[in-house]
């Protein structure tokens, strides 16, 4: 009996402890933040909460029209003198990651919070190990990982001068594999173990550079509702509700300033997702089985 009332408490004070919310705004304001993929979606709404709680932003993605409305509006919620600004980047180039981190620092002196958000977009689909599939593979690595450490790398001596952080926007599909996304997961496990490492060496030599890890379910985006709406198999929207864009950008925001090695959104399905795959890993399949049937 004691022993169920000790594990109860424990469960409730770590529950509790999750989501106390310690977050000051007021930290942000003058921070000098660099946000890919940065056009829509989750990139869009932290561009938003970062201009109106004072930071100064250099947004990337690579269509010139939404960066320049995303911009707009930084510029109409943010501070009145603040530096919003964009860069066209294309990140299949790798030459693009060295010129954002160099127009970084041109226009703002200094990064204090490098956002690693881009993504190629993928349709989801069966792998059949196409000559189509491996080409779709090498592009996923070259935009979804490669870019990142590339980005990462650039920005490290900023970063260190600054003692700044790294923001990386990774996946529930980083943490549990998923059927008819495989590529796109292999790419997202690869973000785990590359920062993971890196925070890992940073801490080891003393480093006031911090690394989070973003695990995130799924969230409303006008991209991931078409391509799951477009997709033949499967009944997820009419299983899982969706959570707001905006939601994300918050959550990824808040547990990048408070310097958390991860944070989970929504933490209660994305925390059950990650710890059930060593726990239960048959029900897992089982389950993510039925809702892809």
């Amino acid at each position: 009996m004691w022993l169920k009332i000790l594990a109860f408490s424990v469960i409730v004070f770590v529950v509790a402890f999750q989501f106390r919310d310690i977050f000051d705004p007021n930290v942000l304001e003058g921070k000098r933040v660099v946000l890919t993929g940065a056009s829509t979606g989750i990139g869009e709404q932290m561009a938003y909460h970062y201009a109106s709680h004072g930071a100064d932003l250099l947004i990337t993605a690579r269509r010139e029209n939404l960066l320049k409305k995303v911009t707009n509006h930084c510029k109409r919620v943010g501070k009145p003198h603040g530096s919003y600004n964009y860069i066209i980047a294309d990140m299949s180039n790798m030459s693009s990651t060295e010129i954002v981190i160099k127009e970084a620092v041109s226009r703002m002196g200094g990064i204090d919070y490098l956002v690693l958000n881009h993504i190629k977009e993928i349709s989801l689909g069966e792998w059949n190990g196409s000559s189509d599939n491996l080409t779709m593979l090498s592009n996923l690595f070259e935009i979804n990982f490669k870019a990142y450490v590339h980005l990462a790398s650039y920005a490290m001596p900023i970063l260190e001068k600054s003692g700044g952080s790294i923001i990386v926007v990774s996946s529930i599909a980083g943490k549990f594999a998923q059927p008819y996304v495989s590529a796109y997961s292999a790419t997202k496990f690869a973000l785990d173990g590359f920062f993971s490492g890196l925070r890992l060496e940073l801490e080891l030599k003393k480093s006031d550079v911090s690394i989070t890890l973003c695990v995130i379910g799924l969230v409303g985006t006008n991209n991931a509702v078409t391509k799951l709406k477009e997709f033949e198999r499967g009944n997820i929207l009419e299983i899982v509700k969706p959570a707001l864009p905006e939601d994300a950008a918050m959550a990824i925001i808040k547990g990048g300033a408070l310097r958390k090695r991860e944070i989970y959104f929504p933490y209660f399905s994305a925390k059950a997702i990650t710890l059930g795959r060593d726990l239960f890993p048959n029900l897992l399949g089982r389950i993510m089985k039925f809702l892809y049937h």
